[in-house]
C-alpha cells in the first residue's frame, strides 16, 4: 500500500468522521425513541456503498469514498452500542425494531445503489 493511497483513506476517513459527529449532534441517542442518527448514516452509507462500487473505477477515488469516507460515516459499532442499550434499558421493542429495520434496509439500498448506478 502506498503513502498516497493511504493518504486518500485517511483523509476520506477524517471527512467521514466529522459528518458522522456533526449528524449525532443533530440527531442525537435517546434510550425512549429509534436511533435516527446513526440509522440514517448507516443506511446513506448502504446506499453509497452500492452506488460507488459499480460507478467508481479510479481505485485513489474508490479509497478516499468508500473506505476512507463511508468508513468514517458509518457505524456498526454505534449500531451495537445502542441495541445494548436498548436491551439493558428492556427496552425490546425498539432493540428488534432498530436491529431488523437497519440490517433489511440497509442491504436493500446497497442493492438499490448498485442498480441506480448500473
Amino acid at each position: 500500500m502506498t503513502t498516497e493511497y493511504i493518504l486518500y483513506i485517511a483523509l476520506g476517513g477524517a471527512t467521514g468522521t466529522i459528518l458522522r459527529a456533526f449528524i449525532s449532534t443533530l440527531l442525537p441517542f435517546q434510550l425512549s425513541s429509534f436511533s435516527w442518527g446513526t440509522f440514517f448514516v448507516n443506511m446513506v452509507g448502504c446506499f453509497l456503498i452500492g452506488w460507488f462500487w459499480v460507478k467508481l473505477e479510479n481505485p485513489a477515488l474508490k479509497a478516499f469514498l468508500v473506505t476512507g469516507l463511508l468508513g468514517g460515516l458509518t457505524t456498526f459499532s454505534g449500531l451495537g452500542l445502542e441495541l445494548f442499550r436498548y436491551f439493558n434499558e428492556k427496552s425490546y421493542f425498539l432493540l428488534a425494531t432498530y436491529a431488523l429495520v437497519s440490517v433489511f434496509v440497509g442491504i436493500f439500498l446497497v442493492w438499490f445503489g448498485q442498480k441506480l448506478a448500473s
